[in-house]
């Protein structure tokens, strides 16, 4: 197999798992009680998912706000 890498950018928060399943939805495999700490994180197409803050914080930095700008302009 081939190794690929991919990139995303997305909107995210700090979100534990349990406001998540109270106010998102319910995470399959994770009791709703959990607090694990995490990330509420929308994609592009609307889509919205929760993400454990170890994997999260591997896989995204931030954007500085200069750096959003140049994205959005032509």
């Amino acid at each position: 197999m081939t190794a690929y890498i991919g990139t995303k950018i997305v909107q995210a928060e700090p979100m534990d798992a349990a406001t998540f399943a109270r106010t998102v939805r319910p995470i399959p495999g994770v009791a709703p009680d959990a607090g694990a700490a995490g990330y509420r994180v929308r994609y592009d197409d609307g889509y919205v998912s929760w993400s454990p803050r170890d994997v999260f914080e591997r896989c995204y930095r931030p954007l500085t706000v200069d750096e959003q700008r140049l994205m959005h302009e032509p």
